[in-house]
């Protein structure tokens, strides 16, 4: 898996590329703790983390991946931010909605649609 890390503004944006699997899918997590991290060692102004996970080219994710993605969404609402996913490809939406997690994700296939999905909350 990797990882490419951009900024639109006070969105962070992740595009993500591969299999979020086992052993990636703690590395993805640590990818977004550190995130976390970042923004709660600047939050003298309020900020809170605005997250868009790109899975355009996400191939394959298991229940580890589901879980790091669960866990993630979890802290960073928590801390008054945003967390929501791009481009999700047919294995990888077949897999949250399976789950039943598409009513806790905001979901988008657009980046422009994605922005302005969390630019309102």
């Amino acid at each position: 898996m990797q990882v490419n890390l951009r900024h639109k503004g006070s969105i962070t944006i992740l595009d993500i590329e591969g299999r979020i699997i086992g052993a990636d899918a703690l590395a993805l997590k640590a990818i977004i703790d550190q995130q976390i991290q970042a923004i709660d060692s600047e939050d003298e102004h309020g900020e809170k983390l605005n997250l868009i996970l790109n899975m355009e080219r996400v191939q394959m994710m298991d229940s580890s991946g589901l879980g790091a993605l669960v866990a993630s969404h979890t802290t960073i609402q928590r801390g008054g931010g945003n967390v929501v996913l791009l481009n999700l490809g047919g294995n990888v939406r077949s897999l949250i909605v399976m789950a039943k997690l598409m009513t806790i994700f905001d979901c988008y296939d657009t980046e422009a649609e994605a922005i302005a999905g969390i630019m309102k909350s």
